[in-house]
């Protein structure tokens, strides 16, 4: 019997507001993170920046057309929250509300299924420099805000809503990698704290749009990869199973239960980095994952896992921005340097040490 895809399959494409929209100060947007990140030397390709990108924000009428000729049917692209609240919160830009309300009527003009992202990493400079965006409690609140808003503007038009883009790799970028905004280098603590607030962020806007769009679809997306342990050595299970817990799991069992997984909290805890956690807190997660729909997965990689020594790799390497090609250069540690309890993370694996 052949098997083909059903026939209400929505094939489609996806997009970044950063990567594509430029006019980053057109119209009343205010200026976000990743707009004053990538002046700093270094940070991006060739001193690139998005500031232009491919003009979507002009041109997204002949993109769209492009789109329904190649035959997508949906399309998934995020708002830029400061093109809608330039200052995070407070007046709102009736221009740039103006500019995702016709790209969407121009995506149903088509017959492509508009999917909207709320979030995909562009944070509103100015939360960023009140209050240090992600790293405090304040931005839960102003994000909720921001994010009931669009689904009331759009309530009705937009079926399919996700919350976050890949919270996993923009929260390593910026507070362990030093990558993306805000540029922050081996912060742990601050690292898993900052993801709390995210949860939390995600968990309270699922709880708002089920009161606003009971029967839309809501979930996260989330950069997946698959692990496999090197061989069948006790030692390299182990240290797939830390890997899972640490690298995947940590964000797809809040996104599914609401809760994090208990053996990779008791080690964080006990290293000192895990995120405080209220009853209130927990309630909240529990509840959104009760109502979720759905968990998007962005699938680029597997990974081989091996047990990583205290003197092994460590998770931190160079980003190459030159454009010339060169190997990746990996940093590694010395016993001198190790803590008693470490989470070493290589380019193949990850392994806890007790």
């Amino acid at each position: 019997m052949e098997k083909t895809m059903p026939e209400n399959f929505l094939w489609g494409s996806a997009s970044a507001a950063y990567q594509i929209e430029g006019a980053y100060n057109e119209d009343g947007k205010g200026l976000s993170n990743w707009d004053e990140f990538v002046k700093i030397p270094g940070k991006t390709y060739k001193e690139t920046t998005g500031e232009l990108a491919v003009d979507h924000y002009h041109r997204f009428k002949e993109d769209v057309a492009l789109m329904a000729e190649m035959g997508l049917k949906t399309y998934r692209f995020s708002i830029s929250w400061p093109r809608i609240f330039p200052e995070g919160k407070g007046e709102v830009n009736q221009a740039g509300l103006k500019f995702y309300e016709d790209l969407i009527d121009e995506c149903l003009k088509h017959n492509v299924e508009p999917m909207v992202t709320l979030y995909h990493w562009d944070l509103p400079q100015a939360l960023e420099a009140e209050y240090g965006g992600w790293e405090s409690p304040q931005v839960v609140d102003d994000f909720v805000h921001y994010a009931t808003y669009v689904f009331n503007a759009f309530k009705g038009k937009v079926n399919y809503w996700i919350t976050i883009n890949e919270q996993n790799i923009f929260t390593n970028f910026g507070w362990m990698n030093g990558m993306h905004p805000p540029g922050k280098f081996n912060e742990e603590k601050l690292y898993y704290q900052v993801n709390h607030h995210v949860f939390l962020a995600h968990a309270k806007t699922v709880l708002a749009f089920k009161e606003i769009m009971p029967e839309g679809k809501i979930g996260a997306s989330f950069a997946y990869s698959p692990s496999y342990a090197l061989d069948c050595k006790p030692i390299n299970a182990m240290a797939k199973m830390d890997f899972d817990n640490l690298k995947n799991y940590w964000w797809m069992d809040v996104y599914a239960y609401g809760r994090y997984p208990r053996s990779a909290y008791t080690y964080l805890e006990k290293k000192g980095v895990a995120p405080v956690v209220t009853t209130e807190d927990a309630n909240v997660l529990k509840e959104a994952a009760r109502l979720i729909d759905f968990m998007g997965v962005n699938y680029y990689q597997t990974s081989v896992v091996a047990y990583n020594p205290l003197d092994g790799v460590t998770q931190f390497a160079e980003m190459n921005t030159t454009g010339k090609k060169r190997f990746r250069s990996n940093h590694r540690r010395t016993r001198s340097l190790q803590k008693s309890t470490q989470s070493l993370f290589s380019n193949n694996g990850l392994g806890l040490d007790d």
